[in-house]
C-alpha cells in the first residue's frame, strides 16, 4: 500500500526499546491518534464501511480458559455494518521484527472473542464481529516476519490446508514508509516523521507541522503527549543535550527547540576550532604532513562553512518556511565568515517576523569587515 522510503533513518533500537513504549502507549491511548491510524492503514473497500466517530476504548487484558492473563497493547471497537469492528493495536518496540507475531495476534484475537462471549457480547455464530490487527513497527531493520498465521505452518498437502490456523495481521513499518504517502493532516505523519529525524532539526520541522493539526483546545494533552516525545526525541539523537528542557506543551517545546538549534552552531565553530587548534598542533610535530594539514584545514574548514549555511536554512525554514529559508541561504551563499553566520543564527532564533529576518539577515551580510 505504501512507497518505501528513499533510505532507513531514525534512532537506534536499543534507545526506541527502552524509552517509546510509554510515549506509545500514551499516544494512542487517544481516540484521535487511533482514528488517524485507521485513515492512515485502511483499505477504501472496508474504510467506508466504519463509523469512526463511534471509536471506543476497551480493557486490553484478558484472563484465558486455564486463568492465564495475557494483554494486547491496544483494543478498540467501532461502528461497521450493523455491529462492531474490533482493532488490535500491537506496538513493537524492539530492532528485530517478531517471527511469532502472527502467532501473538492469533492468540491475542480468541482471548477477545473468549471475553466478549463471557459478557455476553460475541452474538450468534455466523455474526461474531470481524477484528483487525495492525501492527506498528519502528525497528532498524525492515520487517521480515510472517504476517499471516498460515506462513508459520510447514507446507502441507492442499487437501490439508483449509484445516490449518488463518489470520493476516496489518504492518505498518514507519521507518521505511514514505510519509508523502499518508492522507495530508493526518497524525500519523507526524509519528513516522518522528520516527525518521535523523537530527533535532528534522523533530523541529515535524513538530512545526504538526502544531497545525493541534491548534483545537481538545488537542491540548495530545500535544503535550507529542512534547514529551519530542523531549526523549532530542536527548536520543543528542546526547549531550540531556540537560534540555523544552516545555510541556507542543508549542513550548516547538519554540524552544528551534531557538535552541540556532544557537548550537556558534557553540559547535568554539569546539570546533579548539579541538582543530590541539590536531593542528599534534599533527604539526609530525614531519612531512604540515602542507598537508594547511590543505585539510581549510577543506574542512568549507564543509564545516558550507553545513552551518544549510542548518540555518533548515531552523529558517522550520519557523517561517520553505521559501524564507530558500532566501535566508541566498543571502549567506557567498559569505565563509563565522561571526557573520553566527550573527544570522541568532537572528533566525529572535525574529518576529519573515520581513523582519530577511531585513536583519541582509544587514548583516551587507555590513563592511568583519562583525
Amino acid at each position: 500500500m505504501f512507497r518505501r522510503s528513499a533510505q532507513d533513518t531514525g534512532l537506534g533500537g536499543h534507545y526506541r526499546d527502552v524509552m517509546h513504549d510509554p510515549i506509545y502507549r500514551r499516544l494512542f491511548a487517544f481516540p484521535r491518534m487511533v482514528r488517524d491510524l485507521l485513515r492512515a492503514v485502511g483499505h477504501p473497500d472496508w474504510l467506508g464501511d466504519v463509523d469512526l466517530g463511534s471509536i471506543e476504548k476497551l480493557p486490553a487484558e484478558y484472563v484465558g480458559d486455564s486463568g492465564q492473563k495475557r494483554r494486547g497493547d491496544a483494543v478498540w471497537r467501532l461502528r461497521f455494518h450493523n455491529g462492531w469492528l474490533y482493532l488490535l493495536v500491537l506496538l513493537e518496540f524492539q530492532s528485530r521484527s517478531d517471527a511469532r507475531m502472527a502467532l501473538r495476534n492469533l492468540e491475542y484475537t480468541a482471548l477477545l472473542y473468549r471475553e466478549l462471549d463471557r459478557r455476553g457480547e460475541l452474538g450468534a455464530p455466523g455474526r461474531w464481529p470481524p477484528v483487525l490487527p495492525v501492527v506498528l513497527y519502528n525497528g532498524d531493520a525492515p520487517w521480515t516476519a510472517a504476517l499471516e498465521m498460515r506462513d508459520l505452518v510447514a507446507p502441507v498437502p492442499g487437501v490439508l490446508s483449509p484445516f490449518q490456523p488463518s489470520q493476516r495481521s496489518l504492518l505498518l513499518d514507519e521507518r521505511r514508509v514514505a510519509v508523502d504517502d499518508l492522507p495530508l493532516g493526518n497524525l500519523m505523519r507526524a509519528v513516522v516523521g518522528f520516527e525518521q529525524s535523523r537530527t533535532p532539526t528534522d523533530v523541529a520541522r515535524v513538530a512545526e507541522a504538526l502544531r497545525g493539526s493541534l491548534r483545537s483546545p481538545q488537542d491540548t494533552n495530545l500535544g503535550r503527549a507529542f512534547a514529551a516525545w519530542m523531549q526523549q526525541m532530542v536527548v536520543g539523537i543528542s546526547p549531550g543535550q540531556a540537560g534540555l528542557e523544552l516545555g510541556e506543551t507542543l508549542e513550548e517545546a516547538t519554540m524552544t527547540l528551534v531557538e535552541r538549534i540556532a544557537q548550537w552552531p556558534e557553540q559547535w565553530r568554539r569546539e570546533g576550532v579548539a579541538e582543530g587548534r590541539r590536531e593542528g598542533v599534534a599533527e604539526g610535530r609530525r614531519e612531512g604532513v604540515a602542507e598537508g594539514r594547511r590543505e585539510g584545514v581549510a577543506e574542512g574548514r568549507r564543509e564545516g562553512v558550507a553545513g552551518q549555511r544549510a542548518l540555518l536554512r533548515r531552523v529558517a525554514a522550520t519557523r517561517f518556511g520553505d521559501a524564507v529559508g530558500e532566501r535566508v541561504e541566498r543571502l549567506l551563499a557567498d559569505t565563509e565568515d563565522w561571526e557573520r553566520l553566527s550573527a544570522a543564527a541568532e537572528l533566525i532564533a529572535t525574529a518576529q517576523t519573515e520581513a523582519d529576518l530577511i531585513d536583519a539577515v541582509s544587514d548583516v551580510m551587507h555590513r563592511p569587515g568583519c562583525l
